[in-house]
């Protein structure tokens, strides 16, 4: 909805037709438009992660021992202020050591910090406590650092451990092909990208909307 009005303002400032505002976002709407929109940036997003963060650090305040506050605020914060996830999640795994997802933030917030060994036994421990977390986020997770480190081959492993979970994920698809290329496995690596391109057949209209871009990439990747 933020993204229709954001088009519609456009289109009206810059024609000064405020119908011609509206036929752009129908038009868009008609012709696919949710993948239109898919591709906008999502202004809003920061936003309401921000408020939801203020939200969770009010909770906390009044409570300090609200361990599912303490949960999500973790993993808010992981990723950007990655020590104070660890502080965060400390005292939540100190009274719940089986949280696999408390472990699955610790190990994002380990790794930013550059804690490679320390990150990737937290994620193995929230995977040994449920395999299909966030069905196979984790381990793309891993993948993830593993490549922006050019290790290619431990990245590979790690993005196999994610499609093992979620056969139709088509990012996952399609990074193992970039590892697997990366190792020097050509032919692999081909085969990869050709599964990404499979990967959502039969899925939901907007599940397909949402990994095209992979499908894409993998297309263009099979072409160089």
């Amino acid at each position: 909805m933020m993204k229709s009005w954001l088009v519609y303002l456009l289109i009206s400032q810059v024609t000064q037709n405020p119908l011609l505002g509206i036929l752009a976002v129908a038009l868009l709407w008609y012709g696919g438009g949710s993948w239109w929109f898919g591709r906008m940036p999502d202004l809003a997003g920061p936003f309401r992660r921000w408020k939801q963060e203020q939200r969770l650090r009010e909770t906390l305040r009044m409570n300090p021992h609200d361990t599912v506050a303490r949960c999500d605020l973790a993993g808010l914060v992981a990723h950007k202020h990655p020590t104070e996830a660890k502080e965060l999640l400390s005292e939540v795994l100190r009274r719940y050591p089986d949280n696999e997802l408390a472990h699955y933030w610790l190990g994002i917030a380990q790794l930013q910090l550059g804690e490679t060994d320390g990150g990737r036994a937290s994620i193995d421990e929230a995977l040994r406590l449920r395999r299909e977390l966030r069905w196979g986020e984790p381990a793309k997770t891993l993948g993830d650092h593993y490549l922006a480190q050019r290790r290619p081959a431990e990245a590979l492993v790690a993005y196999r451990r994610a499609i093992a979970v979620h056969g139709s994920f088509a990012e996952a698809w399609y990074k193992a092909g970039v590892a697997a290329r990366a190792t020097g496995d050509e032919a692999e690596a081909k085969g990869l990208f050709q599964r990404t391109l499979s990967s959502t057949e039969g899925a939901p209209p907007y599940k397909r909307r949402q990994d095209r871009l992979w499908r894409w990439r993998a297309w263009w990747a099979l072409r160089r």
